[in-house]
């Protein structure tokens, strides 16, 4: 029998070093002996998200709406929000607007329109927004749905990376939806030739950035040849790659981009002339980050529930100031205005995205390590990781909520 000539740097069962953390990492991650953890394609996690709202809000919600413009509503009070101001006013692409609001919560993406009107007070027309960074790694994808057999037909999910020079593979086994079988994917990141992380090479003249592709737009016929050929170059181990690409239904190409968690900005800011509403972040459109410990979706979840915490607090108190006079004297003294509670959700959530992408930014270029040193320090380093549980610390100090 011909020797394997690969060896693992490093394993991790979730369940396992789940129970040995133990404490709150247990009680939140395992429930009634479940791990709370799966791999999931990002449209059948959107659509179960969706099938959960109540009827009277999912008829409320309106698809392919670009938002260009936050006002306050005209002769709504103007100056500083005094009687009259009625709320926020959302523009649109397409001409429309809808309002008024009194808070709108910008779950946007990474080119955040929202985001951008709390940076500069102003929103852009299309393109990417200067907030945004590119870090110098790209991601091919190579997706292969599951049939009706009994391909992909299985109830966990192993996800498994290889490792080549400047490059790694990673493949795995995703929920594609109820009813529908798994779906396998194949994913190689490496770095752009053109740059040494976020900056341009020298004397590099046409180094273009790849496209963040937000809108996840198919790229069928050229990623997949390109995909292969790289996976051969780079020495990427195509065990179980190479199959999954050679019978991809599609592919995509993605350029990996993030915020900088340093912005002074902070996550949310009153509409002037809007009555004292706010708009606010959550997700991506907050802290986009690498995608390397698998965190996004994790971490936009943590937001909603911290944040609709905080909202529903200031809605208590709204309601306490309309008692009678002595209770609403009390009330007043105690609540905090809905600044402060803003505040509290970002400060809150801050300080575990900061960490995350840090964590996240530093994997990334560890991972596609160049040809020789970097890539055989890269392998001692998980493999020493995975000895000494950092691999594991990292893992649930990210998946542990905090919020």
């Amino acid at each position: 029998m011909e020797k394997n000539p690969f060896f693992p740097l490093l394993e991790l069962d979730l369940k396992e070093s789940i129970k040995a953390a133990g404490g709150i990492a247990e009680k939140e991650l395992i429930v009634q002996g479940e791990v709370q953890a799966c791999a999931i394609m990002r449209g059948a996690l959107q659509e179960a998200l969706f099938k959960t709202l109540p009827k009277e809000t999912s008829s409320r919600v309106h698809f392919d709406k670009l938002l260009t413009g936050i006002k306050e509503e005209a002769g709504g009070g103007g100056g500083g929000g005094g009687a009259g101001s009625n709320g926020i006013i959302c523009q649109f692409h397409d001409g429309t607007e809808a309002g008024p609001f009194d808070l709108v919560v910008g779950c946007d993406g990474i080119n955040s329109s929202v985001k951008e009107f709390i940076n500069t007070g102003t929103i852009t027309k299309g393109g990417r927004k200067e907030s945004t960074l590119y870090s110098g790694i790209r991601i091919q994808y190579a997706v292969q749905d599951g049939k009706n057999d009994h391909d992909n037909n299985q109830d966990g999910s192993e996800l498994v990376q290889y490792f080549g020079d400047a490059a790694y593979s990673l493949v795995g086994t995703y929920g594609a939806g109820e009813g529908k079988k798994p779906t396998k994917g194949a994913f190689l990141i490496f770095k752009d030739p053109d740059w040494n992380g976020p900056f341009k090479k020298k004397g590099v003249v046409n180094a273009q950035k790849i496209a963040e592709n937000a809108d996840w737009t198919q790229d069928v016929e050229s990623v997949g040849s390109l995909m292969y050929n790289r996976i051969k170059e780079c020495q990427v181990p195509d065990i179980q790659v190479g199959e999954i690409v050679q019978n991809a239904d599609r592919f995509f190409e993605l350029g990996v981009y993030f915020h900088n968690p340093l912005s002074l900005s902070g996550w949310s800011r009153e509409v002037g002339g809007s009555g004292k509403r706010f708009v606010v972040l959550a997700g991506d459109a907050a802290h986009a980050m690498p995608p390397f410990l698998g965190q996004g979706s994790n971490q936009a979840i943590q937001d909603a529930y911290c944040l609709a915490t905080k909202i529903f607090e200031h809605n208590a108190n709204v309601a306490a100031a309309e008692l009678e006079p002595t209770i609403r004297k009390e009330s007043e003294q105690r609540s905090k205005s809905l600044k402060t509670l803003l505040k509290e959700y970002e400060t809150t959530r801050w300080f575990p995205t900061a960490g995350i992408t840090f964590k996240s930014a530093f994997l990334g270029y560890l991972e596609t390590g160049e040809k020789g040193f970097l890539s055989m320090f890269r392998d001692s380093f998980f493999f020493v990781a995975g000895k000494v549980g950092i691999a594991r610390s990292v893992f649930l100090d990210a998946a542990t909520p905090k919020i």
